[in-house]
């Protein structure tokens, strides 16, 4: 059974100086670095020091705004662990780091801004950044002069942003990225007890390619935790069929704790596996084991949480002061996508969206493709870019209001504990692939898949029909590069941003001017627009099944600490599934539920939010591709579609000639302008791309399985 989460204590190498090339342009001069100033013990933020200051396309203007400056830098943090805003943190009793019994910690920060702060429209956007990842742009002076001039799109969104005069603001909050000069780090102490770091037992997930022997502990690009060398024979490897697999045990003498060297020979490594007979494809290995390090990572909440109510406060130190000295900061806004969507469910939660003055955060929040999940991030022994399988991230609850599990009887809700003025209004956004293996449903519906569930007045949840958890960009008419680890279908083509950036500034008219935003838009069971997976029904198409095996969520049981941030058991118990279920399709393959682009609602192919990996075709076991996508375009006339058993309706059965389809891709897509769900500078570069896809379609593009 799992275990309910405690309602009062819930689960809780970077230097900005890149190369010479980036020359450091400044407004009168580079700001020099200003020591933390002492703060008293309520203050979380503690000092800001500003390293670099660049004007941003050698001052030219963007609109009304101004010039802009990119301020990049450290900001210092200090917490008392007694106060109870804190305490949510795991572990933050054992990681004073002071002699004043305070927490002390650090991050680094870029932030775009007005030159002038009093021409800003008093509006900041904090981008939650994804593994440390922002625009780099930043850092650069000379791309801006252009992007100041040019009409500024989906695909230009910060440009667009800064002409109509916002702060934006970017800080890191992971404390296991490996260092380098491309990200933001947010820097920990770590959890100690008697001097000691807290030891304690460590999931690895691990897995690869056919052939693939050697695996890195940790996730990519991250600093895993290093096995305990004293308890390393205690190490446990397992191979899974599915998450809701118990798991086989290895024997101990298939694999070691190693790492081959150039010449072949064996070297005993801490944070690599070695399995000499490789890894098979589509199953998943844990390896569990003891580590003697516990940095705390929870502390990534706090660190948002303080920097936001510090750029909006009137400290002598904030860049943000208007010449009355008070802040030009008026409203604040949040951005996250995929993990960093699940970050802003999880500090909304948490109740993080309350400052250490009993103030609101944030005033509307942004979750992009997040599904119903959580995060492995404030916990002991925490890894926050794990994002699958047996790590606390489908947990529930998953829907804003309160609502119920019958299996386990647990009540709850992201809004349960967070009191009404404390609650920011929420976009929650789904792609169709969301649906296929993140849970999206879970956040309309009940968790037994029976009833749809009412949303409170401050939230709105979107599916873009058609789309993948990214996509892929479109050449001479046809998906170029596919995502990562190979699908065997054509990539998804269907760009989500065409919706999404106008959703974004339309949040931020909802926050700023009470302007009603558009009504959620979502398949739901009363309109039968949403089915279990198993019983999802695709057109036929040659060569093509719908989906067999859907990746699976159990109800998984950490131990009876949980809801205090630790695991007793990182490899979980597994109980009842959750069901997954997805949007019905019409007889062209494509949701009718959901905001349509153009591509869907005037289409030359069906366009998915599932797909497989390559090789995998017509198995009886074939898994789907995880947040994936797939592209399916129509036979060229009816003579194909019959050779070809296609069911779908071809392109010349549709459309009698390309300016007959194209005038209704126009209508389709001025449709979405007038309603601010897309902007007009998208039209003509849409018009562009649809074209070159009806020429590569309608000569016979429809696709083959490869022999």
């Amino acid at each position: 059974m799992l275990i309910p989460r405690e309602s009062n204590s819930r689960r809780a190498g970077w230097c900005l100086a890149v190369a010479a090339v980036a020359v450091c342009l400044c407004l009168g001069g580079c700001a020099k670095s200003r020591e933390p100033v002492k703060q008293p013990r309520k203050a979380g933020v503690t000092g800001l020091s500003v390293e670099r200051r660049i004007l941003l396309g050698g001052g030219i203007s963007f609109g009304a705004a101004g010039p802009y400056q990119a301020l990049a830098g450290r900001v210092h943090y200090a917490l008392d662990p007694a106060d109870p805003l804190n305490s949510r943190v795991a572990d933050i009793q054992d990681a004073r780091t002071g002699e004043d019994g305070l927490v002390h910690f650090s991050a680094e920060f870029v932030i775009a801004m007005p030159a002038d702060p009093g021409r800003g429209n008093g509006a900041l956007l904090y981008t939650v950044v994804n593994r440390g990842n922002f625009d780099t742009r930043l850092l650069d002076p000379e791309p801006w002069a252009r992007v100041a001039v040019s009409p500024s799109g989906s695909g230009e969104r910060h440009g667009r942003l800064m002409k109509q005069g916002y702060t934006l603001v970017f800080s890191g909050w992971q404390a296991d990225l490996l260092p380098d000069t491309l990200r933001l780090h947010l820097f920990v102490p770590e959890a100690s007890e008697d001097g000691k770091p807290l030891p304690g037992e460590v999931l690895a997930e691990l897995g690869g390619g056919p052939g693939d022997t050697v695996a890195y502990l940790g996730a990519d690009g991250h600093r895993a935790y290093a096995v305990d060398p004293v308890h390393a024979d205690e190490a446990r490897l397992r191979v899974h069929e599915t998450y809701g697999d118990p798991g086989t045990e290895v024997e101990r003498t298939r694999w070691s704790l190693a790492c081959p060297d150039s010449s072949g020979r064996l070297v005993p490594d801490s944070v690599t596996l070695y399995f000499p007979e490789g890894f098979e494809p589509f199953k998943v290995y844990t390896l569990c084991y003891r580590t003697n390090r516990s940095p705390v990572m929870g502390l990534c909440f706090p660190a948002v949480r303080d920097l936001v109510a510090f750029l909006r406060g009137p400290d002598s130190l904030n860049p943000l002061l208007g010449v009355d000295g008070k802040s030009v900061i008026r409203h604040t806004l949040a951005y996250g996508s995929s993990q960093s969507g699940r970050f802003l469910r999880n500090f909304i939660y948490q109740g993080f969206n309350e400052s250490l003055t009993g103030e609101r955060v944030l005033d509307g929040v942004f979750a992009n493709v997040p599904g119903c999940r959580m995060g492995f991030f404030n916990y002991r022994h925490a890894q926050p870019s794990r994002h699958f399988g047996f790590y606390p991230n489908f947990d529930f609850p998953f829907t804003h209001a309160p609502s119920t599990d019958p299996v386990t009887g647990l009540t709850g809700g992201l809004f349960q504990d967070v009191g009404k003025q404390l609650q920011p209004k929420v976009f929650c956004l789904h792609h169709s692939a969301e649906y296929w293996t993140a849970g999206a449903a879970l956040t309309h519906v009940d968790v037994l898949g029976e009833k749809d569930l009412e949303l409170p007045e401050n939230v709105r949840i979107y599916l873009l029909s058609g789309t993948a958890h990214g996509h892929a960009e479109l050449v001479k008419g046809r998906p170029g590069t596919s995502a990562d680890n190979g699908p065997y279908l054509p990539y998804n083509p269907n760009d989500p941003g065409l919706i999404e950036v106008p959703l974004l500034e339309k949040l931020d008219r909802w926050v700023r001017f009470a302007e009603p935003p558009p009504a959620s838009c979502y398949p739901g069971l009363d309109k039968d627009q949403l089915v279990a997976a198993e019983f999802f029904s695709f057109p036929a198409v040659p060569d093509v099944q719908p989906p067999l095996l859907v990746g699976v969520h159990p109800r998984y049981d950490w131990g009876p600490r949980f809801g205090q941030g630790i695991l007793d058991k990182p490899l979980p118990d597994i109980g009842v599934l959750y069901p997954t279920m997805v949007p019905v399709v019409d007889d062209d393959g494509n949701e009718a539920a959901g905001i349509r682009t153009p591509w869907v609602e005037v289409p030359l192919a069906s366009y998915t939010g599932w797909n497989y990996p390559a090789g995998w075709m017509g198995v009886e076991n074939t898994p789907v591709l995880n947040l994936s996508g797939a592209w399916l375009p129509f036979s060229a006339d009816r003579d194909e579609r019959l050779r070809r058993g296609d069911s779908r309706r071809s392109v010349a059965e549709r459309y009698k000639r390309k300016d007959i389809y194209l005038a209704r891709v126009r209508n389709c897509a001025e449709g979405l302008v007038a309603g601010g769900l897309m902007y007009a500078e998208d039209l003509e570069g849409l018009l562009e791309q649809s074209s070159a896809m009806f020429d590569y379609v309608s000569a016979g593009g429809a696709w083959e399985a490869p022999q």
